[in-house]
């Protein structure tokens, strides 16, 4: 275990990314970490042999500033002292199960985070007036997340039909021409291959898919340093929970998936559709890589609503849920239905008029139950996405039942 305390005062020291080093929290002191190219893809082979966390018991450990006892549960790797503040590092723990291959060292503060988050929240065209002003944000230290990295030859082949549309025109018998386009459909088969890289998936089996895929998503690939256990003080990190057959399989998918719409793409410059019937895929030359890389978890709280954010701790990018005016987003409906009537009574002028074969006049009657059937209409389209926004706002029994949140909900309080 690695304690990081300044040489200067004694305090604790955390991963500054703005300083490229170890930062002291009480004097500012800094400690520079050279940094090297992070390591490459590992042969299928030499796989690490997973560890179940029954190998990894919760047990007490002994904070070497201040002495207190600290519960570190199965997969920590990195936490702080809650008493003192101490930045802590277990890297024999990680060491002794797979030492990462490629860090992204946090750049992004978390002052800096509160700021990005309000304004992120703010400047939504259907947020609060007062969203960036009244949000309540609130958020853990930086927590890296460890990721599965795979690299593959993929082979496929595939079997199915391309449609080439034309145009065909007939009179009828009463002289008017009618056009319509029919789908000519010819059989395709064949074999296409690829070398594919950079497929990750998560190896921390709580935290939520959609915001891991963000993470993963949304840090450039210039971003990765060799590790070192600097880059965890004063962060949260944990060894993977997820093993790497289980990643493999899903990182199998996504390739077949990517050489798919590819080879989709390439005939749709031949073919105006494409059905494939099968489409089998073979795997050779698989390659592995564990990367680390940072995200802030930010919970938020606005007017009774609980929202949750994503916070990529490199880039500083976004994703995640935020406050809606539903005043404004009715003001916005209403304006769009009523601008959808007006089209539809001016092309389709029966709606609100009565016509007979000297002229048209325009009927209350006609108009009145054209737009009882419109409003009726707009009504239920609006009741849904009143719904579907208000599912945005997650519930306190969706945080409890959560693993992930309720996670993140405790180290918070």
């Amino acid at each position: 275990m690695k304690l990081y305390s300044c040489h200067a005062c004694g305090g604790s020291m955390e991963w500054d990314g703005q300083s490229g080093g170890l930062k002291c929290k009480n004097c500012g002191t800094t400690v520079k970490v050279e940094d090297t190219e992070a390591l490459g893809y590992h042969p299928y082979e030499t796989l690490p042999e997973f560890m179940s966390l029954q190998d990894y018991p919760e047990k007490v450990i002994q904070c070497p500033g201040c002495g207190a006892e600290i519960k570190a549960d199965a997969k920590t790797v990195s936490m702080g002292c809650p008493y003192c503040g101490a930045s802590l590092v277990l890297d024999e723990k990680q060491l002794s199960f797979a030492k990462p291959d490629g860090v992204a060292p946090v750049m992004i503060s978390g002052d800096r985070v509160r700021q990005l988050v309000k304004e992120w929240c703010g400047r939504h065209m259907f947020a609060p007036n007062l969203a960036s002003k009244h949000l309540e944000v609130k958020f853990v230290s930086p927590q890296y997340i460890p990721f599965w990295v795979f690299r593959a030859h993929v082979r496929g082949e595939y079997s199915g039909r391309g449609g080439k549309d034309r145009t065909v025109t007939r009179k009828n018998d009463d002289g008017t021409t009618v056009t319509r386009t029919v789908t000519d459909w010819y059989p395709i088969h064949g074999t296409v291959s690829d070398d594919l890289e950079n497929f990750g998936v998560s190896a921390d089996e709580n935290i939520n898919k959609e915001y891991a895929d963000f993470l993963f998503d949304s840090t450039p690939d210039d971003a990765f340093a060799e590790w070192k256990p600097e880059y965890f003080a004063g962060s949260y990190s944990f060894i993977p929970t997820v093993p790497v057959e289980d990643a493999e399989e899903q990182a199998k998918d996504d390739m077949k998936s990517e050489l798919e719409s590819r080879t989709e793409s390439d005939l749709r410059r031949e073919y105006d559709h494409v059905e494939f019937s099968s489409f089998d895929a073979e795997y050779s030359d698989m390659a592995w890589l564990l990367d680390q890389i940072p995200g802030y978890f930010v919970i938020c709280r606005y007017h009774g609503g609980i929202y949750v954010d994503a916070v990529n701790g490199v880039t500083g990018e976004i994703h995640g849920t935020y406050p809606v005016s539903f005043l404004k987003v009715a003001i916005a409906f209403i304006l769009a239905a009523a601008a959808a009537f007006a089209a539809f009574a001016f092309f389709v002028p029966e709606s609100v008029s009565v016509c007979t074969n000297e002229s048209c006049r325009f009927s209350w009657g006609v108009f009145g139950t054209s737009a009882a059937i419109f409003g009726v209409i707009a009504l239920i389209v609006y009741v849904c996405i009143h719904l579907w926004l208000k599912g945005k706002i997650i519930g306190r029994d969706e945080l409890q039942k959560d693993p992930w949140l309720k996670e993140i909900m405790e180290k918070i309080k």
